[in-house]
């Protein structure tokens, strides 16, 4: 998940990526304070943890999103030779859960990642951590 902080000079937003899904495994991992490099103006910048912030990462909507529509005709295709021979009730069926293959596929990954998003920014680190080595 990435995470940002806004510069204090130019109000640029600094990106730090990280695999803690929570502020209390964010400053378990890294400690309270996080100290970001500016890209704009180039100045460090030490953040609370409580500063930083995370957004949906547009890597995991492009990934859901490959798997919408290009899964979507795979199953099409993957389905075709259906069509050319025994012709039942059964291929509605079949063409049925397999479309629905790529949407569920789709709205997991959304969900996830906005669950992952809403987590980290709903709750704050209140207070000093303790037992943090």
């Amino acid at each position: 998940m990435k995470i940002y902080g806004k510069c204090k000079n130019c109000e640029t937003e600094n990106k730090y990526s990280t695999y803690a899904n929570t502020r209390v495994e964010f400053a378990m991992q890294d400690g309270e304070t996080k100290t970001l490099n500016c890209t704009n103006c180039g100045t460090d910048t030490k953040y609370h943890v409580d500063q930083l912030y995370a957004k949906q990462s547009k890597s995991a909507q492009l990934i859901a999103g490959l798997i919408l529509f290009i899964g979507t005709p795979l199953m099409f295709f993957g389905i075709n030779p259906v069509f050319t021979g025994n012709r039942n009730h059964y291929v509605i069926y079949i063409i049925g859960g397999f479309l629905l293959i790529p949407i569920f596929a789709y709205a997991v990954i959304n969900k996830q990642d906005q669950t992952r998003v809403s987590d980290f920014n709903r709750r704050t680190l209140k207070g000093r951590v303790h037992n943090i080595t």
